[in-house]
């Protein structure tokens, strides 16, 4: 705090130590020792520019009710007198535009001095042949406001004085703001993503622990007698549907042998190159379509009414095929049908039992609830480590653009004051 004392005291020495967030006054003092008498000279000037603005009213009113001569030529008035209107208009505009500051540091003097001098030339523009109009009309008046203008100007240019050769050091001052603000923000944005950071770190340490404690869960039904009991039965079940297929097919493949005869018996009936019974036509049907459905009727009913046909009806197929149709009936009515369609039955009541003891088990239920659970908290788990690694490659993304930016404000300040310069961030 030393330097501010020094300020306080009028001391205009330049620190070479600047907290960051003192770096406005830094720059105040900076810029009273840049710009030294600049307020002295200022306050001196503003006061000429306001007594000749003043003076130029005045001369502007003169002019604005000034005669032309008895003796001036009608064409020179004529074309004079318009243009001293014009002239006139612009004097006074300029005038009320004339606003003199209160302040006297460089960017109000600058602004001042840029407003004032844009006034001036937007006022006359273009007005050399109008004051040569006016001028021969009334020349007296003319001169008089030529030279207010003329004052007006040379006060401007001296005003500036003292800033002239060192644009470079208020561009470096004007930039200054700017950086100190983007340094600002990118603490400010660092600061956000962090926190952003340490929330979701602590969402994930919440998914972890609840995660392990639905695994926890998890063995727990595992390790269940009813568990045990479940993945019995599931095996249990597994092996009579096995049995109940290989059941179903050796049925399949009993009746395979006779398929084409049968299918040619029917395709005759169809034809109406032989007409079945009722009964016949029923028996072939049923065990073509699902011979093991037809083993829910009286199956070997069907089969001997099958062969009475064959047999008797000698055109009915060929010797060969004929033979071999009744062969493998006669095996069919050996094979115990009977035995083999009891045990498909027990098979299936006992594939409804196990089912049915399954169905009514909640413990498979309570498996896929904790399953689905640590499913769903490890794709959240997942989505927030995600998150974390983005915000932490951000985090430093922006660190590297604060250590550039410190580094050009480090420089800017160093070209101001002309020498080494310590900002303590």
């Amino acid at each position: 705090m030393k330097w501010l004392n020094k300020i306080l005291g009028k001391e205009e020495v330049i620190p070479s130590t600047v907290t960051f967030n003192e770096i406005d006054t830094w720059l105040e003092l900076v810029s009273k020792s840049l710009f030294r008498g600049l307020g002295t000279n200022a306050d001196q000037l503003y006061k000429e520019i306001s007594d000749t603005r003043d003076r130029l009213k005045q001369d502007t009113t003169e002019l604005q009710d000034a005669e032309p001569k008895a003796d001036m030529p009608d064409t020179i008035a004529k074309i004079g007198l318009p243009n001293r209107d014009k002239l006139v208009k612009n004097l006074y505009s300029l005038t009320e535009k004339i606003s003199i500051p209160t302040r006297t540091d460089y960017k109000t003097v600058l602004s001042f001095y840029g407003a004032t001098h844009s006034n001036i030339k937007s006022a006359l523009g273009k007005s050399s042949k109008t004051i040569y109009y006016v001028r021969s009309l009334f020349p007296d008046e003319v001169k008089e406001v030529e030279s207010d203008l003329k004052r007006l100007r040379t006060a401007l240019n001296l005003l500036v004085t003292p800033i002239k050769g060192k644009e470079s050091k208020i561009t470096n001052l004007e930039r200054v703001p700017t950086i100190v603000r983007d340094i600002k923000d990118l603490k400010s944005g660092i600061a956000k993503e962090k926190e952003n950071v340490r929330e979701q770190a602590e969402e994930s340490s919440t998914l972890e622990m609840r995660i392990g404690t639905e695994e926890k869960r998890l063995r727990v039904i595992e390790d269940s007698e009813d568990w045990r009991r479940f993945k019995e039965l599931e095996t249990e079940l597994a092996t009579l549907k096995e049995g109940l297929t290989a059941v179903e097919l050796e049925i399949s493949n009993l009746f395979a042998p006779i398929n084409k005869e049968l299918k040619l018996l029917k395709k005759q009936d169809e034809t109406g190159r032989f007409t079945l019974t009722p009964e016949e036509r029923k028996a072939i049907s049923a065990i073509l379509s699902t011979p093991i459905q037809a083993l829910g009727e009286d199956i070997n009913e069907y089969l001997r009414s099958i062969r009475k046909l064959i047999e008797g009806e000698g055109s009915i197929l060929k010797d060969r095929k004929r033979e071999k149709a009744l062969k493998w009936i006669d095996h069919l009515l050996s094979a115990g049908l009977s035995a083999i369609k009891d045990k498909r039955e027990r098979l299936q009541s006992k594939i409804e039992e196990a089912g049915g003891t399954l169905s009514d088990m909640t413990i498979l239920n309570d498996r896929v609830e904790v399953e689905e659970s640590i499913v769903s908290a490890n794709g959240q788990l997942t989505r927030l480590q995600e998150g974390i690694a983005r915000a932490e490659r951000h985090v430093v993304s922006l660190e590297e653009e604060l250590t550039k930016k410190e580094g050009v404000l480090l420089e800017t300040l160093e070209r101001i004051a002309g020498m080494e310069i310590e900002i303590q961030f």
